[in-house]
């Protein structure tokens, strides 16, 4: 039987898993725009730690490494059918389109601002530029991809105690490369690099690396042992290097006098840019959870292939739709439109507007429910098409 699915040349376990994380996406991004006060307070906070709340940002962290890393195999398994001429060009033009897209039409779905004050590079502009390296890459023996991607997530935390000159160029590579923050681009715009994209790329180049697993010249149940040998492997590595407590992050854990904030702060890893616990810790699981779908029926559960299978639809149409609920519920809640402040990165938000925890909840499963048709019947629409452009959207 054949590893793909009725959609030409996708993955069930892998539109699955993709799903399931991005519908957790949508829970971090529910919070940090109808959660009251999540644009001013820190959800990781262990000084004066809620536990729901930490746990609702925490999850999530699950999402942007393993978003990266499937769409690293998918990019594997999308060349299986392509001449490496072909593949690199379409590599090339999607990660310059996905580019394009996170500087407009997703930058303005986080801010709203039509002067583009704030223009953020995140995710999206990660696995865009990591697709042009790989571009470059192709062509290339997968296992010397793979042990690139995995040079860079091991190595990339020596970089941290780097303190390059004001105004070098050093400064400026690190910037784009490894060190997140904003660079002024004129009197009244800033660009803010939250994904400098060097451990991204190496999270990404795995996930292609390990493509090779995918083939359909290897067994079912060699692919589910190799995944569920690195899945606990990564597993394992990420409680030890931590439990040593001297690489790997540049966060250290800490004891506390409360056992439970001692165990939040072993996993409080940092995720801008993802060090190497982080990635340890959040595609180990993932790993397993392929193991697990391998050559099993998701049943009941099926529903989330749907997310799954139009991921860049998905993510933009999310944004779009949270951030308008955001400003629905601060208009209901007595705002006015004129003191709604779009520009310099506040999206709109306001100090003691928002609901509660349990809200955000609420307004998660409904932004789910109201992406669920869209998704499918674009998905339905997608399927139709044979023009190689539907491959970019």
């Amino acid at each position: 039987m054949s590893l793909l699915n009725s959609y030409s040349s996708r993955i069930s376990s892998i539109d699955w898993l993709r799903g399931l994380i991005m519908m957790i996406m949508a829970l971090d991004h529910c919070r940090e725009f109808i959660h009251i006060n999540a644009f001013f307070s820190n959800p990781l906070d262990l000084e004066h730690p809620s536990y729901p709340l930490f746990f609702t940002r925490w999850i999530t962290h699950f999402c942007a490494p393993n978003f990266v890393f499937l769409a690293g195999i998918s990019a594997y398994v999308s060349g299986l059918k392509k001449t490496t001429r072909q593949h690199r060009w379409f590599l090339f033009t999607r990660g310059l389109w996905l580019i394009f897209l996170e500087l407009t039409l997703v930058t303005f779905s986080l801010w709203f601002d039509i002067h583009f004050s704030l223009i953020t590079l995140q995710v999206i502009w990660a696995i865009g530029i990591s697709f042009l390296i790989l571009s470059a890459l192709i062509g290339l023996p997968g296992y010397v991809t793979l042990l690139l991607g995995v040079f860079i997530i091991a190595g990339h935390n020596l970089l941290d105690s780097i303190t390059p000159p004001p105004g070098s160029l050093l400064q400026a590579l690190l910037w784009i490369s490894h060190q997140p923050g904003p660079l002024p681009v004129g009197p009244d715009r800033l660009l803010l690099n939250l994904y400098p994209f060097l451990a991204w790329t190496g999270i990404l180049l795995t996930g292609y690396g390990l493509g090779t697993l995918f083939r359909t010249q290897v067994s079912s149940t060699q692919r589910k042992q190799w995944l569920t040998y690195l899945g606990l492997g990564a597993i394992l590595l990420f409680v030890t290097i931590r439990w040593i407590n001297h690489y790997g992050d540049p966060s250290h854990w800490q004891s506390y006098s409360s056992f439970g904030t001692t165990v939040l702060s072993f996993i409080n890893t940092t995720k801008y840019p993802p060090s190497l616990l982080y990635t340890l810790m959040t595609v180990g699981p993932a790993l397993l959870v392929l193991a697990a779908l391998e050559g099993r029926s998701t049943g009941s559960f099926s529903w989330i292939n749907v997310y799954g299978k139009v991921p860049l639809f998905y993510y933009v149409l999310h944004f779009y739709l949270i951030h308008g609920l955001s400003v629905v519920l601060y208009l209901y809640q007595g705002i006015s439109w004129q003191n709604l402040n779009f520009q310099n990165g506040s999206g709109g938000a306001i100090a003691n507007i928002g609901l509660p925890l349990w809200g955000v909840y609420l307004v998660w499963m409904a932004v789910l429910a109201l992406l669920y048709p869209l998704c499918k019947a674009y998905g339905a629409f997608k399927k139709r098409q044979n023009h190689t452009i539907w491959s970019y959207l």
